[in-house]
Formats: structure tokens, sequence, C-alpha cells
């Protein structure tokens, strides 16, 4: 699966509820219908993974391996996935 990140101006990424599609040129097309449209100045990268991340609450990153917001994880770095090129 891949999920959108976007970047917030501390340099944290983040991930937002439903952003997540079954692969690479689903994902794109989820950034053109939202982020694209709606906020083309924002940074965003493409997110593969395995398991999925948490759909109850928007989560932040800074390396990826660990997700998490107000100080719960929600994602732990035993989790595997990495960064595509967009």
């Amino acid at each position: 699966m891949v999920s959108i990140l976007e970047k917030h101006v501390n340099g944290s990424w983040w991930y937002h509820p439903g952003d997540t599609y079954d692969n690479l040129e689903m994902a794109k097309k989820g950034y053109q219908e939202f982020w694209g449209k709606y906020h083309p100045e924002r940074n965003v990268k493409f997110f593969e993974h395995e398991e999925p991340l948490n759909q109850e609450i928007a989560t932040c990153t800074i390396d990826c391996k660990v997700f998490h917001f107000g100080g719960k994880i929600f994602w732990p770095k035993s989790r595997k996935g990495e960064y595509l090129k967009s």
C-alpha cells in the first residue's frame, strides 16, 4: 500500500487518515484529486508500506519509522516502509 505524507513547517511528515491507496498510481490520482487541487503548494511524499497506518487520527513522523501524535505511538518502527520517488 502507498500513503501520502504532507510536510509541515517543522520538518515532520503528517499522515491524514484516508490517504492510503493500493498502489502508487492510485495514490498519485488521490493526490491530484485533493492535495494537488486544494493545496498544490504543500510538499508531499509517497510512502510505501506493508501494514496500514492508523485510520483514527492524523499522525506525524520524522523518520517514517515511528508515527505518533500527542506522545502516543500509533505505528512503531518495527513495521517497515519506504519513501517512493514522486
